[in-house]
């Protein structure tokens, strides 16, 4: 909506009042107005005042001083106009950085908002492959440990073998030692059956004539005897068939022991095997750790990179603004160069060109 009250409504006031010799006032302005904004009225006031100092500063220059006051005014125009122009073309300039600067600062921003992004996928891939790292470590642990309990196992089998091999060897030599007592005894048996035949037939020889009762009685002893030895002789024949079935027996334990052993023995390749597929996994994850941990040194560089092109574009926006200002400076000191140049030649009006 338009302000009811015009630059041209407050100047006209404040020349009347300045012709009275009265300082334009806001309240003197204001009551003779009787509307208008405060802000706006002040404003114009300030407006006012800043062409009065203007025309002022012309009317006492050496250079625009003798001008005619139309000339006072143009010339006026011109520098509201260059200093219009020059402030116009700074603003545009600092829009224009301004754009620019807030683009490559969005730019810079969605790029550093990817770059955290990924940095947080990295580091959680990392995580996650640092905790299957730890279950893997814990599950070879466990492997290694079973593998421990495995060897030890493997270790009481194989000492129970010995054990069994040595109780199968002591068996043997036991036997061994059997078979020589029953064969020192039976050749025992047979010297001493010899032995007593021989005294028998020499005792027959020499008691021929004695009574048929002593010859039957002696006979039954004989035959007694033979029933003994060959009683003896069973009975020893018995216990070395037990030790016999016995050594057998202990020989098919130590067979079934000994494919245990082997059983055990290839689960324990197996195992192996099994380790050292864990121990390449491992070796492989180790690698894909290392990959992400330089996938992250290179996001970090590339984070210092743009956190220096940032820095960089500061700078740059700060040197825009340098120039812009020393533009202005720049501009002004053009306007005092052409308000302090030497006034040109001019000659005097005659009478009529006073009039």
């Amino acid at each position: 909506m338009a302000s009811a009250v015009s630059y041209e409504m407050v100047e006209a006031i404040c020349n009347d009042l300045a012709a009275t010799g009265e300082n334009p006032t806001y309240l003197k302005v204001h009551e003779r107005l009787g509307k208008g904004a405060t802000r706006i009225v002040s404003a114009y006031i300030r407006e006012w005042r800043e062409h009065q100092a203007q025309a002022s500063a012309l009317s006492r220059h050496p250079f625009f001083g003798s001008w005619p006051e139309s000339l006072q005014l143009k010339a006026k125009s011109l520098f509201d106009a260059l200093l219009a122009l020059s402030a116009e073309g700074a603003a545009e300039a600092e829009r224009a950085l301004k754009a620019e600067f807030d683009k490559q600062a969005e730019e810079l921003r969605q790029a550093t908002d990817q770059a955290r992004r990924e940095s947080a996928d990295a580091q959680n891939s990392l995580r996650n492959e640092r905790a299957e790292t730890a279950r893997l470590q814990t599950e070879l642990d466990s492997l290694k440990e079973a593998e421990l309990a495995r060897e030890a196992m493997i270790a009481d089998l194989l000492a129970q073998r010995e054990q069994h091999v040595a109780t199968i060897a002591e068996n043997q030599r036991q036997l061994e030692n059997l078979r020589d007592e029953h064969r020192v005894h039976v050749m025992e048996l047979n010297v001493q059956a010899a032995a007593e035949r021989s005294r028998l037939i020499d005792e027959l020889r020499i008691e021929r004539e004695r009574a048929a009762g002593e010859r039957e009685h002696l006979m039954r002893q004989t035959d007694q005897l033979r029933q003994d030895h060959a009683a003896a002789v069973q009975e020893w024949r018995q216990r070395a068939a037990a030790l016999e079935g016995g050594l057998v027996a202990q020989r098919k334990k130590t067979d079934e022991a000994e494919e245990r052993a082997a059983a055990q023995t290839s689960h324990a390749r197996e195992l192996t095997t099994i380790v050292n597929a864990r121990d390449g996994e491992i070796a492989a994850l180790k690698a894909d750790i290392a990959t992400v941990g330089r996938s992250l040194q290179e996001q970090a560089a590339m984070s210092s990179a743009q956190a220096a092109r940032i820095e960089m574009l500061e700078q740059q926006v700060a040197r825009e603004t340098t120039r812009a200002k020393d533009a202005e400076m720049r501009t002004q000191e053009l306007v005092t160069q052409l308000t302090s140049a030497p006034r040109p030649a001019l000659d005097k009006p005659g009478p009529a060109e006073t009039q």
